[in-house]
């Protein structure tokens, strides 16, 4: 392999896992035609690969980026389980000697405490709103959005233990930041699933003109993987469009998400 290919060879990993392999072929392709005229063209070349790649790892949609697996719901809450059970361990590993809570109902006491704490926090940084979802599959939605957050209570509270051999009281203060951040990501990962199978929509499409908010809606419309229907987010909130609504498509629709 030449310098030239190994130079292209780095930039490649800029690229989205998508569009890595036409994104080299098709630079390999111009290298060749670069390096028929000599000098230090080829060099100077290669080189610019790494502002093409990054332009496309800086514009990619989201679906391209590679990001944790957490689509599936049963995939999201076995990794938040054993992302707690790890936290759990590493507590019981590292507070044998300097643990500050005794054995019983103090340490359930005390997660409920500091997670309460973090609410008005909460409520004063982020909006609660779910949008507007069929009534008949908000049971659905409702215990699944439970069980995110019976995860996430024991998940920050047993990692900050973890460490309060190493930051002491300061465990406190960094509980409840977390939790303010964990609630935070369950409310908006819950607002991005579909009610009838509970997993991430994607395909992300604006819709309209900021000049239209009046007449028609302006936002992204995003589409459930198994065809169950289309979420509709408003960029700019309307009287009309206050928050996001779920259009339910009906079966005839699947045959083309299949």
């Amino acid at each position: 392999m030449t310098i030239h290919l190994a130079i292209l060879q780095c930039a490649a990993r800029l690229v989205p896992g998508g569009e890595r392999a036409d994104w080299l072929a098709e630079w390999r392709a111009e290298l060749w035609q670069v390096q028929q005229r000599g000098g230090w063209r080829a060099a100077r070349f290669c080189l610019g690969s790494f502002r093409d790649a990054r332009w496309l790892r800086r514009n990619a949609p989201p679906d391209a980026e590679p990001r944790l697996r957490l689509e599936s719901p049963t995939r999201c809450l076995g990794l938040l389980a054993a992302a707690a059970v790890a936290c759990f361990l590493l507590a019981r590993r590292f507070q044998s000697a300097g643990n500050p809570l005794r054995p019983g109902w103090q340490p359930l006491v005390a997660m409920l405490y500091v997670a309460a704490m973090s609410l008005p926090i909460l409520v004063g940084t982020t909006s609660l709103s779910l949008g507007e979802y069929p009534a008949h599959r908000n049971g659905r939605r409702w215990a699944f959005f439970a069980a995110k957050i019976a995860l996430l209570l024991p998940l920050v509270f047993f990692g900050g233990l973890a460490f309060w051999t190493v930051l002491g009281g300061m465990s406190v203060h960094c509980m409840l930041v977390g939790y303010v951040m964990v609630f935070r990501w369950a409310i908006l990962d819950q607002r991005r699933r579909c009610p009838e199978c509970l997993r991430l929509v994607s395909h992300p499409a604006p819709i309209g003109e900021p000049s239209h908010v009046f007449l028609e809606w302006y936002g992204t419309e995003f589409a459930c993987v198994k065809g169950h229907g289309l979420l509709h987010v408003p960029e700019i909130p309307t009287v009309s469009f206050r928050t996001q609504k779920w259009v339910r498509l009906d079966r005839s629709w699947r045959a083309l998400f299949s």
